[in-house]
């Protein structure tokens, strides 16, 4: 019989084999580039034992999608071994994902008289890294980084005995035979191995220092979230002034110390995929003011391995944990690469010499009421299998902020982890090494590759430059056709929404705003958007609302009724001049910059330091107890769209009358949301998907999802651009299916 889906890396070689051995039958269980195949010889009973018990044995995290079986004719062997396998060609089965510590591994390391006391790299076979050790498929130690640790007496018995939990774990090792750490300083000094190690980084992180932690696909820069100077130095140091970080605890009770955790959100942080999980902050001073400035929410996480809970045992205070690289560069993974990179930002390393061959980052997910939503789909997620057929190896490259690739290998389809923005020459090469890389795991070349619309994308100019054929997908349309592909309505008619910040549309102005119906095989009709506006100064409007709400405002009201009602913002955004500017700027419908428009006027937030922050704000912001709304009809234009002018007309008379801004944020979003179930009204039969980085946003997804009868939120599939490569490869099948 063949085990079909994610049935590597999680001990279910093991487990099939203790159950073979306790039925007395013989035979083998191998993994394979298809999955796990098990051999079976015995009595017409005992085989019938083995199929009713083995979904009872299989081990946590197993993701089985099917059980093939056939008869062969009889092997004669006279035991029951776990085996290899070395064929060639595509793989077919799930890539496993890494997989954060057990419960039972950190009992061990915190037990004196276990011989892997203290021992940060300790693993099993339920726990412990995979994907980013992995050299080669099918999942095997020699095809690992593990493969330079050979195992020692003790690991080896360990390791043969069907009794023991670390039977035939690939991963395992013990501070004789595996792995170690050690730590150096800022002059190069090593400061000693494991236990000494330990207790210097210790003493950096609460000296108010900063650690620089390799992990399981990277090193992680760590300092103490109560201590507001060392967060300061960590943002200057890191040039990331503004975003939130987040903050790693012992355990769930800690968290909740920090932050609200309903149900889902604990098992959420306990999970073994180890996510950083976006909760409710608590109102308390514990926490340093500058780890999440501005906002409601906090992300937070438990340890990833053994090495994480060590470290905060010994400090025992909150800590701030995010990528090791200085802002918009890749993150730094090698150990001399790391030393040179980090250079000026830590102050102590925290290596291990376990290599990666492949760096990934930390996972996030948030929850709208209880849908878990990915915004990041990275360590413990990725690679993610898509349910799509497989057909033509074919190489989705995603769009250029949040890049992540998805392909085909003609047996499999898979979303691959986010890489970050392409911005620097560093990140877009490796890119171009990541995708390099993956086409080597999964054993594929590539005769086709899908990317976005817009011709300035980095991704549109490297496929453009490769020699295969291409098709080149709306960025709206990609958005849709992942949520449908997340929901498996490929073949259905739907209503898609997909609001973001910016992208190319077909008719040549800036899509952000769009709605959809979308037939059986993804064949797209526009059918509504927003009132298109000026986006004054182009792409630098992005990081400058008031550029936005200047331009909204000059519409919405009028030059005339600005002058009258508050000649101060009049001249502030010097708005005699822009209205001759704006007749050049190019014509935009996103509703992202709408959201920052309504930021700028509601909160006076004129210059942001990265995209989506005036949003965030704005949320944050939002008193949820507020009630009213403010108008957004839907007008004729070219197509329907939603009137922006009197929504913001409103918001202008309520500033004016000193409406609490978490009033005006609240109807704001309320206002939207209900712009959203006006179309969707129009067609109230169909399905109706979101995607598209708005709705990152819970209050207004939330909102929707009141009023809307058969909404399909995201989930897996991030909504953002992170998420865009999967519905490419869904565009790229269907329109490579067309032309067949």
């Amino acid at each position: 019989m063949c085990l079909v889906g994610r049935v590597q890396g999680s001990g279910v070689r093991p487990a099939v084999a203790r159950l073979a051995h306790q039925l007395a039958l013989t035979g083998g269980v191998r993994n394979t580039l298809e999955g796990l195949t098990i051999e079976l010889e015995g009595s017409e009973s005992k085989l019938n034992a083995f199929r009713q018990e083995l979904p009872r044995v299989l081990p946590a995290g197993v993701n089985l999608k099917r059980i093939d079986e056939e008869t062969i004719a009889a092997l004669g062997c006279s035991e029951f071994s776990i085996l290899s396998d070395d064929r060639e060609g595509p793989l077919a089965t799930v890539t496993p994902p890494d997989i954060a510590m057990c419960a039972t591994c950190r009992d061990e390391i915190g037990d004196p008289q276990n011989r892997r006391w203290n021992y940060g790299l300790t693993t099993c076979a339920a726990c412990g890294p995979r994907y980013t050790i992995l050299r080669r498929m099918p999942y095997e130690r020699l095809e690992t980084s593990m493969a330079e640790f050979p195992l020692c007496q003790a690991c080896l018995q360990e390791y043969r005995s069907g009794k023991d939990r670390r039977y035939h774990a690939q991963t395992m090792s013990c501070p004789q035979c595996g792995p170690y750490i050690w730590a150096v300083d800022q002059l190069g000094r090593k400061l000693g191995n494991h236990e000494a190690a330990l207790q210097a980084a210790a003493a950096v992180l609460k000296n108010g220092e900063i650690l620089a932690l390799r992990g399981v696909g990277g090193y992680q820069l760590l300092c103490d979230a109560t201590d507001e100077a060392a967060v300061q130095r960590l943002r200057e140091r890191k040039g990331r002034m503004a975003k939130p970080f987040a903050v790693l605890v012992a355990d769930t009770r800690e968290a909740e110390k920090l932050a609200q955790l309903d149900p889902s959100e604990a098992d959420a942080l306990r999970d073994s995929s180890n996510p950083i999980v976006l909760l409710r902050a608590r109102s308390n001073k514990e926490i340093a003011a500058s780890v999440h400035p501005g906002l409601n929410t906090i992300g937070m996480m438990l340890p990833t391995t053994p090495l994480h809970a060590l470290i905060v045992q010994l400090v025992k205070r909150p800590l701030v944990c995010t990528s090791g690289n200085l802002d918009g560069e890749p993150l730094a993974y090698q150990i001399s690469d790391a030393e040179q990179k980090l250079c000026g930002i830590a102050d102590l390393w925290l290596h291990h010499n376990r290599p990666i061959e492949r760096p990934i980052d930390d996972s996030v997910v948030r929850f709208v009421g209880s849908n878990k939503m990915t915004l990041r789909l990275a360590r413990g997620l990725a690679p993610l299998s898509l349910e799509l057929p497989p057909g033509k190896p074919t190489l989705a490259l995603g769009g250029h902020l949040k890049a992540a690739a998805a392909w085909s290998n003609g047996k499999q389809c898979v979303l691959g982890p986010h890489l970050g923005d392409l911005d620097t020459l560093a990140t877009r090469e490796q890119w171009v090494e990541r995708l390099n890389d993956w086409q080597t795991l999964y054993r594929f070349r590539p005769l086709h590759l899908a990317h976005d619309l817009h011709p300035d994308y980095f991704t549109t100019q490297w496929a453009l430059g490769q020699l295969m054929s291409h098709t080149a997908c709306q960025h709206h349309e990609a958005h849709v056709a992942a949520a449908m592909l997340e929901h498996g309505l490929l073949e259905d008619t739907v209503l898609g929404v997909s609001w973001d910040g910016t992208g190319y549309g077909h008719d040549g102005y800036i899509w952000g705003g769009e709605f959809f119906l979308v037939r059986s095989a993804l064949r797209f009709e526009h059918i509504a958007t927003f009132r298109p506006f000026p986006l004054y100064g182009g792409d630098a409007a992005i990081r400058k609302p008031w550029r936005v709400m200047a331009a909204i405002l000059q519409q919405a009201l009028g030059v005339e009724r600005l002058v009258q009602e508050d000649r101060t913002l009049f001249e502030s955004l010097q708005l005699d001049k822009l209205t001759a500017s704006l007749k050049f700027a190019p014509r935009c419908t996103s509703a992202g910059r709408l959201f920052d428009a309504a930021a700028c006027l509601i909160l006076n937030i004129a210059e942001t330091q990265f995209e989506g922050q005036a949003a965030m704000y704005l949320e944050a912001s939002a008193d949820r107890a507020a009630e009213g709304a403010y108008p957004l009809p839907l007008a004729r234009l070219r197509m329907p769209h939603l009137d922006w002018r009197p929504l913001f007309t409103a918001i202008w008379e309520d500033r004016r009358r000193g409406v609490a801004p978490a009033t005006m944020a609240m109807r704001f979003h309320r206002t939207m949301a209900e712009g959203i179930l006006r179309v969707a009204e129009q067609h109230a039969e169909l399905p109706l998907v979101l995607s598209g980085g708005v709705f990152q946003n819970q209050l207004l997804t939330e909102l929707v999802a009141e009023g809307a009868a058969r909404l399909k939120l995201p989930g897996a599939i991030p909504p953002n651009d992170g998420g865009l490569a999967a519905g490419q490869l869904a565009v790229a099948h269907y329109r490579l299916a067309e032309q067949k």
